[in-house]
């Protein structure tokens, strides 16, 4: 199910294990999975769900931090996270890697905030 699902109505699949891809961050601050990059570089958190990670899954998931990856777990609408988040993925039993698609050209680099394009 896609990640927009669980964002706009985490009540819906509370409790439910659910699987989706997203942008993980697992870092000392908070572990979260966005809907986009720009979500994490932005910090836009009510567009992520927190991650319930063990210090061992912390461990073994860090090599995938800022990439997509593929979860699956149980979701959870409620709880601490529901302050920041839209709810938490935790019982986590797979996290995998999340390639691009390589039939389709990667977008050239978008110029920096403040810079304009030129012509």
């Amino acid at each position: 199910m896609g990640l927009v699902a669980l964002l706009a109505e985490p009540q819906k699949y509370d409790g439910k294990v659910v699987r989706t891809i997203g942008f993980a961050s697992i870092r000392f601050e908070g572990n979260a999975l966005f809907l986009h990059e720009e979500d994490y570089r932005y910090g836009n958190l009510k567009n992520a769900v927190a991650l319930r990670v063990t210090e061992a899954q912390a461990e073994q998931f860090k090599r995938m931090s800022l990439k997509y990856v593929i979860i699956e777990g149980t979701m959870h609408a409620n709880g601490d996270e529901s302050w920041d988040y839209a709810g938490a993925i935790g019982e986590i039993t797979r996290f995998d890697y999340w390639g691009p698609r390589s039939d389709i050209p990667a977008h050239p680099e978008e110029p920096l905030s403040g810079t304009s394009r030129q012509r």
